[in-house]
């Protein structure tokens, strides 16, 4: 069977696109991240990628598992991104309602400005 050259490149570009569509990753959607963005977004605050700002949002929970005080961490934040210490410590408090809520109480009384929720009674 002799294949002509058109009928070699067409197959090849079907199973190009073939394989690009099984191998493309999945788009995941979760509804917390999808909060926590929109939160940071809401006022303001954006940084290079959604990836970005999520990871960051689980560092600021790793930093209360190491038992950092929250000017600390958000101070880190700061330091590691365009944020304002303002910024950085809003995005402190939105981390802790999306992915550490257990920390909800910790924040320091010198930081309450900048927590997005109220105190606990």
């Amino acid at each position: 069977m002799n294949i002509g050259r058109n009928q070699w490149s067409a197959a090849c570009v079907g199973l190009l696109s073939a394989a690009a569509l099984l191998s493309a990753a999945p788009a995941s959607a979760d509804p917390i991240d999808d909060a926590f963005v929109a939160a940071l977004a809401k006022n303001g605050i954006s940084l290079s990628d959604r990836n970005t700002a999520v990871s960051l949002g689980h560092t600021v929970c790793a930093g209360f598992d190491k038992g950092e005080p929250s000017t600390h961490v958000a101070m880190g934040i700061a330091k590691e991104t365009p944020l304002s210490v303002k910024q950085a410590g809003y995005f402190v408090g939105v981390s802790v309602a999306a992915y550490c809520p257990q920390y909800r109480g910790n924040t320091d009384n010198s930081f309450n400005w900048a927590v997005p929720f109220p105190p606990m009674m």
